[in-house]
């Protein structure tokens, strides 16, 4: 009977060896060539941004000589502070002469034209939401009635009062608002008080 020795065992055959002098001479070169490529590519990058670093200084260098440009202009055309003032008392004294024509001629339309006044100050403040049927002057005492639209369209009416002569600060006594048969909203003013020509 034969037997096989194998005198050629796995301690003797040769090993690969890792990390050896030209293994790690590669992976260094390796490492060297992609670390200058990632800077070469960092300073690509870079010189880009620094040419738009100066296009935006530049622009900004051109922005503030226009700003100061025209801040000196502002300077210039700033307006005299005496002329300011004396701008700013002729106003108030033309305003003050406008009130006073204002008075002078609602009080002379009503001591001259007596329910023409009246009646000319209650067609300047008409409304398309309202219309007024009756006017009765009686005891000094003013009565309007009429149909509108919505019940909040008398009050706003009423508020225009304030911008006649006739009846700017009169207030009434009583506001009636009913609907008739037909189904119309009603209203009536009574007893607002009348200037005595």
């Amino acid at each position: 009977m034969k037997r096989q020795i194998n005198l050629y065992g796995a301690e003797f055959r040769p090993r690969r060896q890792w990390a050896s002098l030209n293994q790690m001479a590669l992976v260094w070169g390796g490492c060297v060539a992609v670390v200058f490529c990632m800077g070469a590519f960092y300073g690509w990058q870079q010189q880009g941004v620094g040419r738009e670093l100066a296009q935006v200084r530049a622009a900004l260098e051109v922005k503030r000589g226009e700003a100061q440009r025209l801040d000196a202009e502002l300077t210039r055309h700033q307006a005299n502070a005496v002329l300011q003032q004396q701008l700013a008392s002729k106003q108030e004294e033309l305003t003050a002469k406008q009130e006073l024509m204002q008075q002078l001629g609602s009080l002379a339309l009503q001591k001259s034209q007596g329910y023409a006044g009246l009646m000319a100050d209650l067609s300047r403040i008409r409304d398309k939401q309202l219309s007024l049927q009756r006017i009765e002057i009686a005891d000094g005492r003013i009565n309007l009635s009429g149909f509108a639209n919505h019940s909040q369209d008398v009050p706003a009416w009423v508020k225009r009062f304030q911008q006649t002569p006739s009846l700017a600060g009169k207030q009434f006594s009583e506001l009636t608002l009913k609907r008739d048969k037909e189904g119309r909203l009603a209203f009536q003013l009574s007893g607002i008080e009348r200037e005595k020509p």
